[in-house]
């Protein structure tokens, strides 16, 4: 059976290699809620910056590791290329415009916000990459939208400033992960991250003349701990999931970050969202999750149409008619 067929398989009939893959995935989502959780318990004690610098400087060594582990020493010399410095400058703008907002929002409220990024990331693709949406998808792209903005409560009577930062958020990190594109497949995922936590470390030293840093307690140095390793992490059970298993299968498993919000927010906080908040929640993730649909359902009929024209071009070569003319077209390899 080929590669292809075999990731359009049922889950229980996928590979060892896929099924880990998606177990890797759903782990990955609860441990980026931990990370969450234990970093807003941190933000209660110390300054933003402070909370975030050690934690990224944590990570960073975790990165360091990673890298001299797998013998990749002489790939820092990309962590000054441009493509790497752009998409971690939007990284470094992303990561504190969320955990702003985490400080003092409702982990769930955060969330939900947040996960506007692939619908606008969606939607950039148009003027940034050149890519073709159909209404279908700019139907979901602004339903999707519209429910970060009740999320948001725009209501005068409610409505805090605060709550535009994780939809900020949700635009620099669409930002982000488009410019990953211009990142050449010879730069390893280790010294991306690397680059992106060392920036952040900076932009946290920068920030930290205008907070007051104290020395943190015991307490908060377990959460960071604690928030460290989970970020780390997740970002290599993420890594690890989409190498073993299908994109398609792996996209909608991120909107599990929400749900897992729901939970912390209240076992942790003791924070329950409203009508509205749920209401928005429900937008989001139903648009999220049917713009994937759409997406995978265009790339099954794609690659359906391109093993037909093969199919096609192997009968034609074989009676001596070539109705596709690239199918006959003789072969360079």
């Amino acid at each position: 059976m080929s590669i292809q067929a075999a990731a359009q398989r049922p889950a229980a009939h996928l590979p060892v290699s896929a099924v880990k893959g998606l177990i890797a995935m759903v782990c990955s989502m609860a441990l980026f809620i931990t990370n969450d959780t234990f970093m807003k318990l941190a933000l209660r004690e110390v300054p933003l910056s402070e909370g975030l610098g050690l934690r990224t400087a944590m990570v960073s060594f975790l990165f360091f590791g990673l890298i001299v582990a797998s013998g990749d020493l002489l790939a820092l010399r990309y962590m000054f290329r441009r493509s790497v410095l752009v998409r971690s400058s939007l990284d470094t703008f992303t990561t504190f415009l969320y955990i702003a907002a985490l400080a003092v929002m409702p982990i769930a409220s955060t969330t939900t916000i947040y996960m506007a990024t692939p619908l606008i990331t969606t939607a950039l693709a148009v003027p940034l990459l050149g890519e073709k949406v159909g209404w279908r998808s700019w139907s979901a792209i602004i339903v999707g939208f519209c429910g970060a903005v009740i999320v948001t409560r725009p209501d005068p009577a409610t409505f805090s400033l605060i709550a535009l930062l994780p939809l900020i958020a949700a635009f620099t990190g669409a930002a982000r992960d488009i410019s990953t594109r211009s990142i050449g497949p010879e730069i390893p995922g280790s010294v991306v991250g690397l680059t992106g936590t060392l920036a952040f470390c900076l932009a946290a030293a920068l920030l930290a003349p205008f907070e007051s840093w104290q020395v943190p307690s015991t307490t908060v140095l377990a959460y960071l701990v604690a928030s460290a390793v989970s970020f780390g992490g997740g970002t290599l059970l993420l890594v690890f999931a989409f190498r073993n298993a299908p994109i398609s299968s792996l996209s909608p498993m991120r909107y599990l970050l929400v749900f897992g919000a729901l939970i912390s927010g209240y076992l942790v906080f003791g924070d329950l969202p409203d009508a509205w908040t749920s209401i928005g929640m429900l937008l989001v993730v139903g648009a999220g999750l049917y713009a994937i649909q759409r997406e995978h359902a265009k790339s099954r009929a794609a690659r359906r149409a391109a093993r037909d024209d093969r199919n096609t071009g192997a009968v034609g070569l074989a009676t001596g008619t070539c109705p596709p003319a690239a199918a006959c077209a003789p072969s360079r390899d």
